[in-house]
C-alpha cells in the first residue's frame, strides 16, 4: 500500500474517529473525536441572549440542548431575529450566531454574529455585504474573470469573498459551488425567519469530512478511509459540492487497518508526551499551563567544545525552530507560547533565528504571530485558537471510552 503523497486518512478505533493530514507518510495535522460526540464548531444557531455582561463587553447566549456560548460585543451588530432594540443587545433578544471556537478547558464555546458560509472557493458573508477577491490572486486576467463571474451572483443580502483556491478553476466548477452556497443561504434565512430561539439552524458536517475542503487545493492528492459509513458520508458530501470531480476518495480494504498502517497509536502517543528528541541529540520539552504553553530547548547529549559553542547552539536552535513550528500544528497548540531557546550571544544569529521561526510558522493554516525575543532570551509568540488542542482531544476520547 502506497503511503506517500499528500493524503487525508480517516479511520476508527473503539468508537473514536482518528484522522490526520499526512505528507509522505508523516502526519502534519492529527485529530481524534468520539463518533457520537460531534463538535459544534461552525454550527449556526438562533440564540437567545441570557444576559449581557457590560463589564467584559460580552454576552452569554443560550443555543439549545442546555448549551451556552460566549459572544463578544465588539464583534459588531448581529443579525437580530426578534423585534426592537436594533442598536443594542438586551437579555431575551434572539440573534443569529455561529460558533467560531470550540470549548477549551473551562471556557465556553465562542460565537460570532459575523455569519459565514464557507466553500472551497468562496465564502458567503451575511453581515459584511462587500465582495472581494483574495489578494494572493495577482494575475490581472484571472481577477477580471472572477469579477465577471461574481457579478452574476452579487446580492444586497450578502457579500462574497473569492478564496485563493479559486484561481485557475473552471467556471463550471465555480458556478456549481456558488449555486450551492446560495441555496444554503436561502435555506438558512428561511429557517431563521420562523425560529423562536435556542434552535440549531445549520449543522456543519464533521471536521473529518470538511478538512479536505480546508486544505489548499494542490495540497491534497487523496482522501483515504477504511470506515464504510465515513466513506458514504464523504461521497455524499463531495457529490453535493464543486469538488466532486477533483477530489479522489478511496475505500481501503485490507485486514491490516489504516490505524495500524499509518501508525496512529505511535503518533498520538508521541504528540501526547512532553519530550521530543531531535536528530542532533538535543531535545524539546513542551509543558502546558493554564495561562500558556512553555517550550524548552535542551542541548541534551550534544557534545560541545567551548570554541564552537555559539555556532553549535545556533545550529541546534535552528533545528529546534523547525520542529517547534511542526509540533504547534501537529498538536494544535494555541494561545500564548513562550520558547526558551539555548542562549546565544550573537545578535545577528538571534534575528536570523526569529526570521526562521516566523517563516516556518507561515506554513501553518492557522494564524501564528512571532512577536519578539525578551531580555531573558525568551521568544514570545501566539497561535490562534480554533479547535481543541490534540492533548485535550485525546483526553476527551479516553474519558469517553471509560464511561
Amino acid at each position: 500500500m502506497e503511503i506517500k503523497k499528500n493524503k487525508l486518512v480517516i479511520t476508527e478505533k473503539e468508537g473514536v474517529i482518528c484522522y490526520g493530514y499526512f505528507q509522505d507518510g508523516v502526519p502534519t495535522e492529527l485529530y481524534c473525536e468520539p463518533k457520537e460526540q460531534q463538535s459544534i464548531l461552525g454550527n449556526i444557531y438562533a440564540a437567545r441572549v441570557e444576559r449581557v455582561a457590560e463589564g467584559i463587553h460580552g454576552a452569554f447566549l443560550e443555543i439549545g440542548d442546555n448549551q451556552k456560548c460566549y459572544y463578544s460585543l465588539s464583534a459588531g451588530q448581529p443579525v437580530k431575529l426578534s423585534p426592537g432594540h436594533e442598536d443594542k443587545l438586551y437579555g431575551g433578544d434572539i440573534i443569529l450566531v455561529q460558533i467560531t471556537k470550540d470549548a477549551v478547558k473551562t471556557k465556553l464555546p465562542v460565537g460570532t454574529g459575523n455569519i459565514s458560509l464557507d466553500g472551497k472557493y468562496f465564502v458567503f458573508t451575511l453581515t459584511d455585504k462587500r465582495t472581494g477577491i483574495s489578494k494572493k490572486i495577482r494575475n490581472t486576467v484571472e481577477r477580471e474573470r472572477l469579477e465577471t463571474l461574481l457579478k452574476k451572483y452579487t446580492r444586497e443580502e450578502y457579500g462574497i469573498i473569492v478564496r485563493t483556491n479559486a484561481a485557475g478553476v473552471s467556471e463550471e466548477t465555480l458556478t456549481k459551488e456558488l449555486e450551492l452556497l446560495q441555496l444554503r443561504y436561502e435555506e438558512l434565512m428561511r429557517k431563521a425567519k420562523i425560529a423562536a430561539g435556542k434552535i440549531l439552524l445549520y449543522r456543519e458536517p464533521p471536521h473529518y469530512i470538511t478538512l479536505g475542503k480546508e486544505l489548499p487545493a494542490k495540497a491534497l492528492d487523496e482522501i483515504l478511509t477504511d470506515h464504510a459509513e465515513v466513506f458514504t458520508e464523504l461521497k455524499e458530501y463531495y457529490k453535493q459540492t464543486s469538488e466532486s470531480d477533483t477530489t479522489k476518495i478511496s475505500f481501503y480494504e485490507d485486514t491490516y487497518s489504516l490505524y495500524n498502517l499509518y501508525r496512529f497509536a505511535h503518533y498520538y502517543e508521541e504528540a501526547y508526551g512532553k519530550y521530543i528528541w531531535l536528530k542532533s541529540g538535543a531535545s524539546l520539552v513542551i509543558e502546558h499551563t493554564e495561562a500558556m504553553t512553555v517550550i524548552d530547548v535542551n542541548t541534551g547529549s550534544v557534545l560541545k567544545k567551548k570554541k564552537q559553542e555559539d555556532t553549535l547552539f545556533y545550529q541546534i536552535n535552528r533545528e529546534a525552530a523547525k520542529e517547534i513550528a511542526r509540533q504547534l500544528r501537529l498538536r494544535n497548540i494555541s494561545g500564548i507560547i513562550m520558547i526558551d531557546f539555548i542562549n546565544m550571544k550573537d545578535t545577528a544569529q538571534k534575528e536570523k533565528l526569529l526570521s526562521l521561526l516566523d517563516s516556518e510558522c507561515k506554513k501553518d493554516r492557522v494564524h501564528c504571530n512571532v512577536i519578539d525575543m525578551t531580555a531573558l532570551n525568551l521568544v514570545e509568540m501566539t497561535r490562534s485558537k480554533v479547535r481543541k488542542p490534540l492533548h485535550e482531544q485525546i483526553r476527551s476520547c479516553m474519558k469517553n471510552n471509560r464511561s
